[in-house]
């Protein structure tokens, strides 16, 4: 419980990224983070949200708060033409981890999970980050943003409060988040790591990770040359 309360009370912003302190002392946490490697966690997971062919050359893990500016920027401006590009071709795999940076983001990643097929799932995230300039920044408990893109696409209202209240969801995604802190030293949204997704043999975090809001001619460079590569192979 004071983990929980440390995650969802203690807030900074650094750079113009935020960062949310974390006390990973809690002995439940600890043992469940010695459980799995960075190795594993840079591949697909059971219950990870992904979008494209299983078997493409490339992949792509991001990880984001659905209530970071530049995830949202991210969203709206270059993920539609990558997901035209190397996603719908066949050519990436692309998988989306929640790493909620305050309540409000918490409990939108919960909400998502609300959403059990996967296209209702990607497409309520795209709903909030369209909507990112709709919060009420004066009043970090107002959750009205959530309840209009849940009414909008014909959530009832008792499943959003089941849903936005499932402790079960909440520890899944408090999990996952203390996960990418202790494995892969993640601190901010975005970030996104991208590598081949045939060659498991060396996967080195450090080297295959990008952090912050990237143009589509950056990613493009990047993926096209792990694409020409891949496909030589």
């Amino acid at each position: 419980m004071i983990f929980k309360l440390l995650f969802l009370l203690i807030f900074i912003s650094v750079n113009s990224y935020a960062v949310i302190k974390q006390d990973l002392s809690n002995n439940q946490y600890t043992q469940k983070t010695n459980e799995i490697t960075p190795k594993e966690l840079l591949s697909p997971l059971s219950g990870d949200k992904l979008l494209g062919n299983h078997k493409a050359p490339i992949l792509m893990i991001e990880y984001a708060s659905l209530t970071c500016y530049h995830c949202s920027l991210f969203h709206r401006e270059v993920f539609p033409e990558i997901k035209k590009k190397y996603i719908d071709t066949g050519k990436m795999l692309y998988i989306f981890r929640h790493f909620p940076l305050d309540y409000r983001g918490l409990k939108a990643a919960m909400l998502s999970y609300c959403y059990e097929k996967q296209e209702d799932y990607f497409n309520f995230n795209k709903a909030v980050f369209s909507s990112i300039d709709s919060w009420n920044y004066s009043n970090l408990g107002d959750l009205t943003v959530l309840q209009k893109v849940a009414a909008l696409s014909n959530l009832k209202q008792d499943t959003f409060n089941r849903c936005i209240n499932d402790e079960k969801v909440m520890d899944k995604i408090i999990n996952d988040k203390s996960l990418a802190i202790n494995k892969l030293g993640i601190m901010a949204t975005p970030i996104f790591f991208i590598r081949p997704n045939n060659d498991k043999s060396h996967i080195e975090p450090d080297k295959i990770r990008y952090e912050g809001y990237k143009t589509l001619g950056y990613f493009a460079n990047v993926i096209d040359k792990l694409y020409e590569k891949a496909i030589v192979k």
